[in-house]
């Protein structure tokens, strides 16, 4: 082995090992990374608006796009996500009492009432040892969801110190973000070890997948669970915090959507004859709730950059599980790179053989 295939060796096992070293060092912060870098390229086209005007500079324009991030996303989610706890919790407790009453017989025996085709009798009557068991089933998935509820509020408020130093790290590091992206951008891209073409195709696939990503699916799916949760505040419904939440999940579910929020309970209010509520509920979600996806992310992101719903849908799943709910945004990207790197391969290596 010659003395320089050494040298390249040394050097490539001390620098991949100095990498590992600092992927633990920073591993501690590496939600709040992530989270800054989100936030902070999901609203770079805000700070180049406040670069423009008058008498700004780049420290001046960074710090006024992080006072308006923080105000506008950061305090607003951290709000909603102890309400979100509180009603989750508050859920064990409705669908308890609901239960021990015995409505949800009462229910299920109305409905039953009103079927009279003789296929839906013969499909409830299917269905009838399910039925059996709903309420056991019902009130332990309540059960579940309030226990892990309460444990995560009960953390939130044990480690409520962590938790402003976390808020205090995502604004220190979106600052910097805003004032020094593109030299943090210019630097990665000049050490990749790959031919220009092949750079500029990689992130160009970055950039469109986290711009459909959040500037599509995601605001889109916050809209929708904006809606939803004020349309239940509006009608008297429960819980509009949590079921708003429930939608913004399901809206990224392909086929049925965010209607496997809102038409169940359409269905739920039909069946106890409160009829205003439920047309109510019936128009504003088939053309409101449902709708806007098809409106806003043609309009924020397009047919080019438009991810197939599926790849998008299994790729925002995957990524919960591994990375939290950061791998909402990572886990398209890492499907993303993985579709554009097999055709760097094909092309620069496989056309060869």
């Amino acid at each position: 082995m010659k003395q320089e295939q050494i040298v390249s060796f040394f050097f490539i096992g001390l620098f991949l090992f100095i990498l590992y070293q600092l992927v633990l060092i920073f591993s501690p912060f590496l939600a709040a990374i992530s989270w800054a870098a989100i936030l902070a390229f999901a609203f770079y086209p805000l700070f180049q608006k406040i670069l423009e005007l008058p008498r700004s500079n780049t420290p001046l324009a960074a710090f006024a796009a992080t006072i308006l991030v923080i105000l506008i996303v950061v305090l607003p989610a951290g709000v909603v996500v102890v309400s979100l706890m509180k009603e989750a919790v508050e859920l064990y407790y409705k669908i308890s009492s609901y239960l021990s009453a015995g409505n949800l017989e009462r229910f299920l025996e109305q409905i039953h009432k009103t079927i009279t085709s003789g296929w839906a009798q013969k499909l409830w009557n299917e269905w009838a040892p399910l039925q059996e068991n709903a309420t056991s089933l019902i009130l332990s998935g309540a059960r579940k969801i309030a226990n892990y509820s309460a444990l995560q509020l009960a953390t939130l408020t044990k480690n409520l110190i962590f938790l402003v130093f976390n808020l205090f790290l995502i604004a220190f590091l979106l600052f910097f973000f805003f004032r020094d992206g593109k030299s943090i951008y210019d630097f990665i891209y000049q050490i990749i070890p790959m031919a220009k073409r092949n750079k500029q195709a990689l992130s160009k696939k970055i950039i469109e997948t986290l711009s459909a990503v959040i500037r599509g699916q995601f605001l889109t799916s916050i809209v929708q669970g904006m809606l939803t949760g004020l349309s239940f505040w509006i009608l008297g419904l429960p819980l509009p915090i949590l079921f708003g939440f429930l939608t913004f999940i399901t809206s990224m579910i392909p086929i049925t959507g965010t209607a496997t929020v809102w038409v169940p309970f359409v269905i739920y209010l039909f069946a106890t004859h409160e009829f205003p509520k439920a047309i109510s509920l019936l128009i504003i979600g088939a053309f409101g709730i449902s709708l806007i996806d098809n409106f806003l992310k043609s309009i924020l992101i397009g047919e080019k950059t438009k991810l197939p719903i599926l790849l998008l849908f299994l790729g925002m799943l995957g990524g919960i599980k591994l990375y939290g709910f950061t791998g909402i945004f990572l886990g398209p990207v890492v499907l993303s790179l993985f579709f554009v790197l097999t055709k760097i391969y094909r092309e620069e290596y496989h056309a060869e053989n």
